[in-house]
């Protein structure tokens, strides 16, 4: 008996030592970098440090430069549901650094935020409206330099402030020849664009009636915008070696969350219903060629330099962390249906109102569908940035899939850390000539989750406004209420104002750099267009006091 007593004693001790870790952790909350503590913020950053240190780190950066997974990655309706994959993973990745950062989620950085700060005449610039632009590495330290990335060069000041001092930008380098710096622009005199207001985020994310049309509008509404006012490395495809493009990526992640809650509704569907759901997917044009099907597994692939390329699931330093993450595109609908990398979204001000009201138009109220709808298709074309003699291979995926029960246990979580010296040797393979043409690797599709097997939420609402959110709510309402009340139509004239209001009130319609245009295979912003139709009798701002109003 007291042999019996010891041991449960012993066991309950044991148990108690643990408590905290669980606690710690619990269900993956992604907050709003101003809503995390400071303690939240250093766990974070300890988290990309220790990642950039293992080798683990660049591994994403060269999935995002990857000629295929590039392909997949932009400028298609595939956009958000291919990043979500990558930042799902990231996560996974930056939670099996080490005990310490088990419970890590990738914050979200709240350009919306931002923008009401403008708007509010409180600060003017990218570097003093966001606390995440100083306290992520900040901007202003470094000296100027040119750092090639994965084999893209990147241009700008290179800040050293922790953890950035801590990357190091090629799988073959290590010690001494790592650059220690991420470059980056002076955001204190780059603007916020005007594209993050509420009111150009909600008509991106309403005026669109299904993923391919909302997936675009984000792509080249505020998510370019914001890539090219950072500058520097977050202008170029090996963005992903700033820490800021995982929060930038988190905030367009929760901006579909919501879209997903308003439109397709909140009802759980099971994985064909979702392969079916005429909201949630519609199929485009590939840009290499073919149509996207809702069950072929979706290209992230990771190669030095891009060279000798294979699936990130089958990379031998981040593979792991693939397991058990969804990795067909309709399985990636609904972040509450991922298995263990679950999450929800904490979201307050004018975010939460976006969610609870949606457009001010009625919810979703259709059954789930039970049949695939027939894919819309476009001539595909071969873009410049890959070079003109580009001529990839196919990529083979199966698409038949078995249900898989969800796991109770997380994976990632206290993952033995990679050795920094065991990640050089295997990326220190013969570097030969891009190899984007050769066989390709058949990769199996992961477990899917269906929505009645879990009790998991997707938003955590939270009632806090500061003071500049609250000056702008109340303009929005009052002049929604003036025009006849919260309506598309309305949103819609807000957007206009905002726009003419940045072109003539904080210095004009910024456009985007030809170099810029170049790589992302991009036009003009957002706002610009609408301003440049304003100015030519195209559109027009139909509420008269608009300027008078905002400038009170």
């Amino acid at each position: 008996m007291k042999i019996a007593w010891a041991l449960a004693a012993a066991l309950l001790a044991f148990v108690s030592t643990l408590s905290p870790v669980v606690a710690q952790c619990g269900a993956r909350v992604r907050k709003d970098w101003d809503a995390m503590t400071t303690a939240e913020k250093n766990t974070y950053k300890g988290a990309l440090a220790a990642a950039m240190d293992s080798g683990a780190y660049i591994k994403f950066v060269e999935m995002h430069t990857e000629m295929q997974s590039e392909m997949e990655a932009h400028r298609q309706c595939m956009f958000i549901y291919w990043h979500r994959l990558l930042l799902v993973v990231f996560e996974n990745m930056l939670r099996g650094q080490g005990s310490q950062y088990a419970g890590v989620t990738v914050p979200y950085y709240n350009w919306v935020g931002a923008n009401n700060r403008v708007l509010a005449g409180t600060c003017s610039n990218l570097g003093d409206c966001s606390s995440i632009m100083t306290e992520l590495g900040g901007y202003t330290t470094g000296t100027q330099r040119t750092v090639r990335i994965n084999n893209i060069d990147n241009s700008g000041r290179c800040n050293n402030v922790f953890p950035l001092n801590h990357f190091c930008q090629s799988g073959t380098v290590s010690g001494a020849s790592c650059a220690r710096c991420v470059p980056r622009s002076d955001w204190g005199s780059a603007s916020v664009p005007a594209s993050t207001s509420f009111a150009s985020v909600q008509q991106q994310i309403f005026n669109a009636k299904n993923i391919g049309e909302m997936s675009p509008n984000v792509e080249s509404g505020c998510h370019n915008n914001v890539h090219a006012s950072l500058e520097a490395t977050m202008a170029t495809f090996a963005a992903p070696a700033d820490p800021i493009f995982w929060s930038h990526h988190a905030m367009v992640d929760a901006l579909h969350t919501i879209f997903h809650k308003c439109r397709v509704g909140t009802d759980r569907l099971t994985f064909a219903q979702k392969a079916a759901h005429p909201v949630a997917w519609t199929s485009c044009s590939k840009r290499n060629g073919g149509s996207f099907s809702p069950t072929e597994v979706i290209v992230t692939r990771t190669g030095v330099n891009g060279n000798n390329p294979i699936q990130g699931s089958q990379d031998p330093i981040i593979g792991r962390y693939f397991t058990g993450v969804p990795n067909q595109f309709a399985g990636l609908m609904d972040v509450r249906d991922l298995g263990d990398s679950s999450y929800t979204y904490e979201l307050s001000g004018q975010l939460a109102d976006m969610c609870n009201n949606c457009d001010g138009t009625p919810s979703p109220t259709t059954a789930a569908p039970t049949t695939a709808p027939v894919p819309t298709t476009a001539t595909p074309t071969l873009e410049a940035e890959h070079g003109s003699s580009y001529n990839p291979a196919p990529y083979t995926a199966p698409v038949t899939h078995n249900a898989a029960t969800v796991s109770s246990t997380n994976t990632h979580v206290n993952t033995n850390v990679v050795s920094a010296t065991t990640v050089r040797a295997a990326n220190a393979s013969p570097l030969c000539t891009p190899t984007s043409a050769s066989t390709p690797t058949t990769v199996a599709p992961s477990p899917q989750y269906d929505g009645n097997m879990n009790n998991n939420v997707d938003v955590i609402l939270v009632n806090k406004k500061c003071s500049s959110e609250k000056k702008v709510s109340d303009w929005y309402d009052k002049t929604m209420s003036a025009m006849g009340g919260r309506c598309p139509q309305a949103m819609a004239d807000l957007e206009r104002q905002t726009c003419m209001f940045e072109d003539q009130c904080l210095g004009g319609s910024p456009e985007y750099s030809d170099q810029f245009k170049a790589t992302w295979g991009v036009k003009e912003p957002r706002c610009l267009t609408i301003v440049n139709a304003i100015k030519s009798g195209q559109q027009k701002i139909h509420y008269v006091n608009w300027r008078k109003d905002m400038e009170a």
